[in-house]
């Protein structure tokens, strides 16, 4: 973050994943080999106020969300949705969700499979200022889009995008529960 003369300026930025092995596992309970990659979605502004102002360098559309989202599946622009997902499970979960206004920057292809709606969710829970492990944030964010789009998605995006570490894979044993840092061949 850096300082400005009013507000503080909050920099937060999630990358997408590839997947070597396990697609559709994880919410089979089966094991999957993800990685984070360096395309990713930037989400900069200044918390306060009383609503949320998003616009993104992507889509056409600015949106603007309470801080209380009960039907995140209605809100438009549609990528927005993912957005207000975050909103509606901070609240959900008894966060304190503040203003912000700021814009989305993504390097990832939309609709290409790199998980940018993961990207997304994550970013924007981090830069409304979410402070729990990448295993919570994780779940907060799965549940972000399972509520925005009504598809009952697993983790293994969130998780690659809040877990990842440089030049390694991630185990993901989804029966366990556990992620592991699997270091890549040189």
């Amino acid at each position: 973050m850096t300082a400005s003369s009013d507000r503080v300026v909050v920099r937060a930025w999630a990358p997408g994943r590839v997947n070597l092995i396990g697609d559709h596992t994880d919410y089979a309970g089966g094991v999957a080999l993800p990685m984070a990659i360096d395309l990713g979605t930037r989400v900069e502004g200044r918390r306060g106020g009383a609503v949320i102002r998003l616009a993104s360098t992507a889509t056409t559309g600015a949106a603007t969300l309470a801080t209380h989202i009960d039907d995140p599946a209605a809100v438009t622009p549609p990528w927005a949705r993912y957005a207000a997902g975050v909103v509606h499970e901070l609240a959900a979960a008894g966060r304190t969700v503040p203003g912000f206004d700021g814009v989305v920057r993504s390097t990832l292809p939309l609709g290409a499979g790199l998980s940018s709606s993961a990207s997304l969710e994550v970013a924007v829970a981090l830069a409304l200022g979410f402070d729990g492990t990448p295993s919570e944030l994780a779940t907060l964010c799965q549940r972000a889009e399972q509520t925005a789009s009504g598809v009952p998605c697993g983790v293994m995006d969130q998780l690659a995008s809040t877990s990842g570490v440089a030049d390694h894979a991630l185990l993901m044993d989804f029966a366990a529960g556990t992620v592991e840092p699997v270091p890549l061949p040189d």
